[in-house]
């Protein structure tokens, strides 16, 4: 297996590994609904950005069916680590926000590096706008979560 395949799956691999035996500080229905919000979001901008408007590619051209399970595993189980441990405080948050920021980028330069992403007309200053868009949206996202559930 090349590097093209074996970097996102081991890391996929890991993340749901984690998730198994992590201590659980989100409910059944949290976990539940984070999963399917940022694998929607993900396949979503994805489509449109990947597919329609062609400013990179994931694993070459086209839809792949393994990309696609990936798609669905790799960025919700990042989701689903990042809103577990998200701190309440502020202060807190925005430390741990910019943390994942960091570890975002290098995922992804790294998945450039061994060529499962290949930009055409993107930049990764690029991503690291969208991963703080989305870090800020995970916490309003739990936020809304609890709310409603009260």
């Amino acid at each position: 297996m090349s590097l093209v395949w074996a970097v996102p799956g081991a890391v996929a691999a890991i993340n749901l590994l984690i998730i198994w035996f992590m201590p659980k500080r989100m409910s059944g229905l949290e976990i539940y609904a984070t999963w399917f919000t940022v694998a929607a979001i993900n396949l979503s901008v994805d489509i449109i950005l990947c597919l329609y408007f062609k400013l990179y590619e994931i694993n070459g051209p086209g839809i792949q069916l393994w990309v696609h399970v990936l798609e669905l595993v790799l960025g919700p189980s990042f989701g689903i680590l990042y809103v577990n441990f998200m701190p309440e405080s502020r202060r807190r948050f925005l430390i741990y926000a910019a943390a994942w920021l960091v570890f975002a980028v290098l995922l992804e330069a790294l998945l450039v590096h061994v060529r499962f992403i290949v930009y055409m007309h993107w930049h990764l200053a690029y991503s690291a706008c969208f991963y703080a868009c989305a870090l800020l949206f995970a916490r309003w996202h739990r936020r809304f979560m609890r709310r409603m559930a009260k």
